[in-house]
C-alpha cells in the first residue's frame, strides 16, 4: 500500500498535475490525498483510471504485496474497457492477477475467465487454434440462457470468421440473430451483444469483398445505437465505413468518418486506436 501511494505522488507530480486535477471526473480530490497518505485502499478500477491519466500501464502501481479486490465484477467491468480499446497487454496482467486469486467462483464466472483467456490467446500470443478450441470446449456444459454463453458464441464466430472458416462463422452467426432478436436490448449485456454480433457481420462482409452489404449493416448497426443511445462500438463502426473505400462512398465521406472515429477516440480516451486513426487521416489527406 506504501509503495502505492509513493508511486501515485511520484507520477502525479512529475506530471504537474495537483491533487485536484488528477481526481477530475474520476473521484473526489479528497481520496486522492488518502491514497497519497497512505490511508486508503483503492479499488482496481480507480486504480484502472488513474493509470489512464497518468498516462502508465496499470501495472506501475503494482507491488507483492499488493492484493485486487476479490470480486469478479471489478475485472469484468475492466475487461470490457480494455477490450473495447483492443489494450490486451494490460488485460493479461490483470487476467493473471485475477486467475491467481480466483477460487470457488460460479460455472458462469469461470467461463467468463477461460473466455479472456482464450481472447488473449489469439490477440496476443498468436495461439489462434487453442484459442478457438478452448471456446469451442467451454461452451458444452453452458445454456443458451447464461450471459457468458453469447459472449463465447459471438467470441468463437469471430475467431471462425478471421482464420476463414465462413460455414462455422455463418452457422454461429446465424444462431446469434436469431437468439438476440427474442431478447430484451434495454439489457444492456444483450444490446451490447447484438452490437457486436453486427459489428462483426459488417466486418465479416467487408473481408469477403461485400462491400455494399458491409456498409449496409454497419450503418443500421449505427441506427441501433443511436436508437438506445449508446455509443458502444460506435467508433470501430465508423472506421469500418471509412474503411468501405473511396469507390463506394467517396473520398470526402471517407475522411469525415474517420474524423468522427478520431473524435469519439479522444473523447473516451482510447489513445491507441486514436493515433492510428490520425495517422491514416495524414496519409489519405495527404495523397
Amino acid at each position: 500500500m506504501v509503495k502505492i501511494a509513493e508511486k501515485l505522488k511520484l507520477k502525479r507530480k512529475e506530471k504537474g498535475l495537483s491533487q485536484q486535477k488528477l481526481a477530475e471526473g474520476i473521484c473526489e480530490q479528497s481520496q486522492i490525498s488518502k491514497i497519497e497518505r497512505g490511508n486508503y485502499m483503492p479499488a482496481a478500477d480507480l486504480l484502472y483510471k488513474l493509470a489512464v491519466r497518468l498516462q502508465v500501464p496499470i501495472d506501475y502501481f503494482f507491488n507483492d504485496n499488493f492484493e485486487v479486490p476479490s470480486s469478479l465484477e471489478h475485472f469484468k467491468r475492466l475487461s470490457s474497457k480494455l477490450l473495447e480499446d483492443r489494450n490486451y497487454v494490460d488485460l493479461a496482467y490483470l487476467y493473471t492477477l485475477e486467475k491467481e486469486k480466483a477460487n470457488q467462483l460460479s460455472e458462469e464466472d469461470n467461463a467468463f475467465l477461460e473466455w479472456t483467456s482464450a481472447i488473449l490467446n489469439f490477440y496476443l500470443y498468436d495461439n489462434k487454434e487453442q484459442a478457438i478450441i478452448q471456446l469451442e470446449q467451454l461452451l458444452t456444459p453452458l445454456k443458451i440462457k447464461q450471459s457468458v454463453y453469447l459472449r463465447i458464441l459471438n467470441t468463437l464466430s469471430n475467431f471462425y470468421s478471421l482464420m476463414g472458416r465462413n460455414n462455422e462463422y455463418l452457422e454461429n452467426y446465424e444462431l446469434l440473430i436469431s437468439i438476440y432478436k427474442n431478447e430484451d436490448l434495454s439489457a444492456s449485456d444483450y444490446l451490447y451483444g447484438y452490437i457486436r454480433v453486427k459489428y462483426n457481420h459488417a466486418h465479416y462482409l467487408l473481408g469477403e469483398e461485400k462491400k455494399i452489404e458491409a456498409v449496409a449493416e454497419a450503418l443500421e448497426t449505427i441506427e441501433i445505437c443511436k436508437n438506445w443511445q449508446t455509443t458502444y462500438q460506435l467508433a470501430p463502426l465508423l472506421i469500418l465505413l471509412g474503411n468501405a473505400g473511396e469507390d463506394i462512398i467517396g473520398k470526402e465521406q471517407m475522411i469525415e468518418y474517420y474524423k468522427d472515429a478520431k473524435d469519439l477516440c479522444r473523447i473516451f480516451e482510447n489513445k491507441l486506436m486514436y493515433i492510428q486513426i490520425e495517422n491514416y487521416l495524414n496519409e489519405l489527406t495527404s495523397s
